[in-house]
């Protein structure tokens, strides 16, 4: 379930990523409907920062690297 939210996560930031894209572009700087989705991604960054830090405090995700 946690896999599941990390990835929703993932795939709105990408969607607000092109959004904020979009919207630079076609209103050419003119409104703020850019700088709002970059306050959107932001906090989606956050959210998914966090939820990755309690997978990983809770032991739902784990570090699988081949050094460790």
């Amino acid at each position: 379930m946690l896999k599941f939210i990390i990835a929703v996560l993932a795939l709105a930031m990408l969607v607000s990523l092109f959004s904020s894209a979009f919207f630079l572009l076609k209103d050419k700087g003119n409104t703020s409907r850019a700088i709002y989705t970059l306050r959107v991604r932001v906090t989606i960054a956050m959210l998914l920062l966090l939820t990755i830090g309690y997978g990983l405090y809770t032991g739902q995700l784990g570090l699988n690297s081949p050094w460790g």
